[in-house]
């Protein structure tokens, strides 16, 4: 995949960063999401809460655990979170 990537983009997408989420946000918008692409070991789960309790966003934050029938509940969340400028976090 990141072959792929490197090849059609660039390496810069493939790179994985190594600053804080503030610094990401500044980076995103209403039309470039922040998305986390996860390894074996990584969890970005305390630093995006903290990041949202600190912008006093966590009224705005919505976790679902995906599986057990929850996709349609996802697919819902993440449209009104588009409309409403909210996050989602699967």
């Amino acid at each position: 995949m990141s072959t792929f990537i490197i090849r059609e983009m660039e390496q810069f997408f493939v790179v994985p960063p190594s600053t804080a989420i503030d610094i990401l946000y500044e980076n995103i918008d209403e039309i470039t999401p922040l998305i986390f692409v996860l390894t074996q070991g990584a969890d970005p789960t305390s630093q995006l809460l903290k990041f949202a309790t600190d912008m006093n966003f966590m009224d705005k934050l919505f976790p679902i655990s995906l599986g057990q029938g929850q996709g349609p509940k996802a697919e819902r969340l993440i449209a009104q979170a588009h409309e409403e400028g909210q996050w989602v976090m699967l």
